[in-house]
């Protein structure tokens, strides 16, 4: 982004004494720079329209470059900026009652011209029957999943997002796989 921030608000908060405590030391542009594709990502995952998503992902930054100076730099950016990244996406929700993007818009992204019609046909059958299950999680395991797997984000990142403990994102997280894993098993949808 070419916007100028100001070197005032980046050094709000000065280093820890102790070695062993976390620092986040970059600015904020260099921060944007890495953030940037995988809060766009994760947005994707979760708006129906792409335009929407990268709106969000818009607002997401603008509100994090002006909030920059209240961000203590002393726990993990990602879990800061996933923070507001799904507020943002609540709120949209919340404005536009719009249902979550179909997930196999997601999965399929760009088509290889090289591959033969019939590894085409059975890439798009798998996607769907994995959107399909998907849909059968409860809102809890789609957020931890999409956080998780889409956002890139650790165990510990997600539970800070989303207000939970690290136990309970734990839990969240292996009993939706272990649901997925079980639908794929038995070859029909699991009952909510």
């Amino acid at each position: 982004m070419g916007m100028p921030i100001e070197q005032s608000k980046q050094t709000a908060a000065s280093p820890p004494d102790v070695k062993n405590e976390y620092y986040e030391a970059r600015d904020f542009s260099e921060l944007y720079d890495e953030y940037f594709d995988r809060v766009n990502r994760y947005l994707r995952y979760r708006v129906h329209n792409p335009w929407d998503a990268d709106d969000l992902t818009t607002t997401v930054f603008l509100k994090a470059l002006e909030k920059f100076d209240q961000y203590s730099r002393t726990s993990p950016f990602a879990s800061w900026i996933f923070r507001i990244a799904h507020n943002a996406f609540i709120d949209f929700l919340r404005k536009n009652r719009e249902l979550p993007m179909d997930q196999g818009e997601m999965f399929l992204g760009e088509t290889d011209d090289t591959w033969q019609p019939e590894q085409q046909a059975l890439s798009n059958e798998e996607v769907e029957l994995l959107k399909d299950r998907l849909e059968l999680l409860t809102q809890d395991q789609k957020d931890v999943l999409t956080l998780r797997y889409f956002a890139d984000l650790k165990i510990n990142q997600v539970a800070e997002v989303l207000g939970k403990t690290e136990s309970s994102v734990k839990m969240i997280s292996y009993r939706a796989l272990q649901r997925l894993q079980k639908m794929y098993k038995e070859g029909h949808r699991d009952e909510r």
